[in-house]
């Protein structure tokens, strides 16, 4: 039997965690959505996933502060930023901290599959 991918998406913008969580279960993964840094800090100090898509500004905080943390916890799993700021030192940034993936906003559909097909 086919192991399900758990996802963990991190976004303010509950229509766009909701999005993505339903692009994503559409293709038979998990999904748990978390609109604040400090939430998914304290769930992700607990459990791991396979696929991180975290939002660069949170009310709390920022999707690169939670980088440490899942690299430590989940070695194996990719990390994709999902950002309206798409300037040089975000992705300079990005790059530094090893994600695996940028997606700038507004993004479609494919943008987010083709994350986890890679």
């Amino acid at each position: 039997m086919k192991e399900t991918k758990s996802v963990a998406i991190v976004d303010d913008e509950e229509f766009i965690g909701h999005m993505v969580s339903k692009f994503l279960q559409n293709e038979g993964l998990t999904t748990v959505y978390f609109d604040r840094m400090l939430a998914a800090k304290e769930d992700f100090l607990k459990k791991t996933y396979d696929y991180y898509f975290l939002d660069l500004n949170l009310p709390d905080g920022t999707g690169f502060d939670l980088v440490p943390i899942i690299q430590k916890r989940a070695k194996n799993a990719k990390i994709i930023i999902i950002s309206a700021h798409d300037g040089h030192e975000e992705l300079s940034r990005a790059k530094s901290f090893g994600v695996h993936g940028f997606i700038h906003k507004p993004f479609n559909k494919q943008a987010i599959l083709n994350t986890i097909t890679k």
